[in-house]
């Protein structure tokens, strides 16, 4: 709870166009704290699909953290998918991916090929990442540049339709790494980009 005023999650999801009743897709979710969050504001008419895995994501496995949470929680609105390609084609209306673009493993086209595959005509894809001044992939910060992640997701059958602000923090300079104590105000960008025919 101590860092839910950083995470901003209510915020993030209404940025997105997530409201009760619909379907959506909380990629790769480490522990479970969005899926948990939007189970709840899905409601009984919503779905919250779980997706497990990126590319080469083997290290970050909480697939037993999470079918304890949906258990004892009682997430009944919530399924597991293991990879991109087992979701459903055309069936999830916003897909958030919350820190962790980074990780899946690159070129990331063909995920972002099956993403794309999964969202229903003009689905939504949110993404929440840490920001960089470095070009790329600054493998010292554990930081994505918010321009490679634009130029991927557009060269994807996707178009950024608005980014927000919301979770920036000027006072980060950058230097502190994904992983050190801190890592929750670190300065991070919100994108929301719309599916479009390839």
């Amino acid at each position: 709870k101590e860092q839910d005023a950083h995470r901003k999650a209510i915020d993030v999801y209404t940025f997105l166009g997530i409201e009760p009743g619909i379907t959506v897709a909380d990629l790769w979710p480490g522990g479970g704290y969005n899926t948990h969050l939007l189970s709840r504001l899905m409601g009984d008419d919503g779905k919250v699909y779980c997706m497990m895995g990126f590319y080469g994501s083997g290290r970050y496995d909480t697939l037993d953290k999470i079918e304890e949470r949906i258990k004892e929680a009682n997430l009944s609105n919530v399924q597991i998918f293991s990879k991109p390609s087992d979701l459903p084609v055309g069936s999830i209306d916003v897909m958030v991916s919350i820190r962790n673009y980074h990780d899946a493993k690159t070129p990331r086209d063909q995920l972002l090929a099956e993403l794309h595959a999964a969202l229903k005509p003009n689905g939504i894809l949110g993404i929440v990442d840490v920001a960089t001044d470095h070009p790329g992939w600054d493998d010292e910060t554990h930081r994505l540049n918010e321009q490679v992640v634009i130029d991927e997701c557009t060269s994807n059958g996707f178009e950024l339709v608005e980014s927000s602000d919301m979770l920036r923090n000027p006072d980060d300079d950058h230097s502190i790494r994904g992983f050190d104590e801190g890592r929750h105000t670190m300065d991070r960008y919100l994108l929301k980009f719309r599916k479009v025919a390839k």
